[in-house]
């Protein structure tokens, strides 16, 4: 029965939705730093040297120890009673200490018994130390100072730009790649740091633990990786193994490296081995380190770079391939590249789907291939479009996930899809796509059992990768020249 005399509002929740295109240039990076900055821990200090009554507190933790406080007061002895012990408790992020003192109040306590009933507080997360012999005060302190570890290891972590780059230290791989990133553009990067090692199995089960890290990016970071790279490790198999796995995961696509001075049969031979999400890199740039000194590094930090830098500023559908690669001076292999000339080294490579360093007007990337076998997803850009689509349409399904499974539903689901198959076409990032229901699989079984299969299908863009020119002689022009 209505209780209501008049007129109310209900906001309904059917109708199309917008999606959103899921971020494509963030970078998956695992190395190492030995050098990175640690972080600091909070400290407070009561005393002076003077009295030799210094008692210094530190916090076990980082960042979460500047909310830690430290408060003493004298203990109060009831009238004619025996003297006061000194005590402590730990509650509410407080410190609290009673200071030992005599029958008539005053304070006896010394900074080792200060240190004494802090350390027996059990779970107590603050340290005290000070072994001076003069009477503590009365105090009440705030710890400050507390960072956190920038960089954990094995945890990913978010980094834009340059100004976390020196916490890494310039020691190990992690700070060079992010620099090479950078010469592209400042692209978002996220890190995994693994430990150093002096054995080759340790530090490849290290790196390989540290890419199995990048599948928590999205949870730890809020960022997704799409491009997974580990410079310096990934010429190991077991390593470039690892990250087409977690590349499978993540639809992502994964930068191998080949081993310095590899031979042509060698890579080709190697590439054997990967799959539709791997891109063969053979080439090693030549840079100038922090030394001056002139060095070949492992290209997949400059691709990724790369592959931001084109996705921010053509689009993630271009290709990479013919796009000049910034900052580099040389490389490591000569790799012949004759425009048209089907057996150039760069095209023996490109045709095995194997990606190069060419020299034309700066130093470009040549390749489009990922090494698949299967034409239809050969082309990174087919790749990396089919995973932006699925990914974004499945992201933004979750707003019709639950509702009533109708025709209303099943409408608004279909046109929500459509609607962004033509933005795409207007953006020029593929050549058409359409939604529908599937008349097959939707039953009157399946709809009982709440599922509902809708279709859908795009035209991607395929990098133009051969032009042909056919061309003839034609003597007829000079009849015509004559004839005039």
């Amino acid at each position: 029965m209505s209780e209501l005399h008049g007129v109310e509002t209900i906001e309904l929740t059917s109708g199309t939705v917008a999606v959103t295109t899921i971020q494509t240039a963030i970078i998956g990076l695992v190395g190492t730093a030995p050098a990175v900055n640690s972080g600091s821990a909070a400290t407070a200090t009561s005393g002076t040297p003077i009295l030799d009554n210094v008692v210094t507190f530190t916090a076990e933790t980082g960042a979460a120890g500047n909310n830690y406080s430290v408060a003493a007061v004298g203990g109060t002895p009831a009238d004619n009673s025996a003297a006061i012990a000194t005590s402590a408790t730990w509650a509410d992020s407080v410190l609290s200490i009673t200071l030992g003192c005599d029958a008539d109040g005053t304070i006896t306590a010394t900074p080792a018994d200060v240190v004494s009933v802090v350390s027996n507080i059990a779970n107590c997360p603050v340290v005290a130390t000070g072994s001076g012999e003069g009477v503590v005060s009365a105090f009440d302190v705030q710890l400050t100072g507390g960072a956190d570890e920038p960089f954990p290891l094995y945890t990913p972590v978010a980094v834009v730009g340059t100004t976390q780059i020196t916490a890494l230290g310039s020691d190990g791989t992690l700070a060079e790649a992010l620099e090479e990133i950078n010469y592209q553009r400042n692209a978002l990067t996220v890190v995994v740091r693994v430990e150093e090692s002096a054995t080759e199995t340790t530090q490849r089960a290290a790196i390989l633990k540290g890419i199995t890290a990048l599948s928590k990016s999205k949870s730890v970071t809020s960022y997704h990786p799409r491009i997974l790279i580990a410079p310096g490790f990934s010429e190991d198999d077991a390593v470039g193994k690892a990250l087409e796995t977690q590349a499978g995961k993540l639809r992502a696509v994964a930068y191998v490296d080949c081993a310095s001075m590899a031979t042509l049969q060698e890579v080709v031979l190697r590439r054997q081995s990967y799959g539709a999400r791997t891109e063969l890199l053979r080439a090693r740039p030549q840079v100038s380190n922090d030394a001056g000194e002139l060095v070949y590094r492992p290209c997949s930090a400059f691709a990724a770079g790369l592959r931001a830098r084109i996705d921010y500023e053509n689009g993630w559908w271009w290709s990479k391939s013919n796009q000049e690669i910034y900052n580099i001076l040389g490389v490591e292999q000569i790799d012949e590249f004759i425009l048209g000339e089907e057996n150039c080294d760069a095209n023996l490579l490109n045709m095995q789907n194997i990606s190069t360093i060419i020299r034309r007007d700066g130093f470009r990337h040549w390749g489009n291939r990922l090494c698949a076998t299967d034409t239809q997803w050969r082309f990174e850009s087919v790749r990396r479009t089919a995973d932006v689509i699925e990914d974004s349409i499945q992201q933004t399904m979750m707003e019709y996930v639950d509702r009533p499974l109708d025709k209303e539903n099943a409408d608004d689901i279909i046109e929500t899809i459509n609607s962004y198959m033509r933005s795409l076409v207007s953006l020029g990032a593929i050549f058409g796509g359409t939604a529908w229901l599937d008349e097959e699989l939707n039953t009157v079984e399946t709809m009982a059992a709440g599922v509902l299969y809708i279709n859908y299908d795009f035209g991607p863009k395929s990098p133009t990768e051969r032009i042909s020119l056919r061309v003839r002689v034609n003597n007829n022009y000079a009849l015509e020249e004559l004839a005039a």
